[in-house]
């Protein structure tokens, strides 16, 4: 039951920073990429954590924190008017997405 309640808890808040920082601070397509290069850094810190720390913190609240549609919805958006800078998006999205990943595993090893 506190396995449950705990994930709940992290969802709504992984929630609500991903909703602070894409609409609030920094905003738009910049705090998605803030939230999805921090959650990535964070699930590459969890590897090697014991059950149920993955599943809790990494699905619960770095899932909820971290959004493929919305960084799909910005890229759309961006394309719409600026193709150039939407395929810089994507790809500064996933660059800086895996490299903080691997930071985190470098670290957590």
């Amino acid at each position: 039951m506190l396995t449950a309640v705990a994930f709940v808890g992290l969802a709504g808040a992984g929630a609500t920073v991903r909703f602070l920082a894409s609409e609030r601070w920094p905003g738009g397509h910049r705090g998605t990429l803030l939230v999805n290069v921090l959650g990535s850094l964070l699930l590459g810190l969890l590897t090697g954590s014991g059950a149920p720390v993955p599943l809790v913190v990494g699905v619960g609240g770095l899932g909820a924190m971290t959004t493929f549609s919305t960084f799909a919805a910005d890229a759309m958006a961006l394309a719409d008017h600026h193709r150039l800078k939407a395929a810089g998006h994507v790809a500064t999205t996933l660059v800086l997405g895996l490299g903080a990943a691997l930071l985190g595993l470098a670290v957590a090893s």
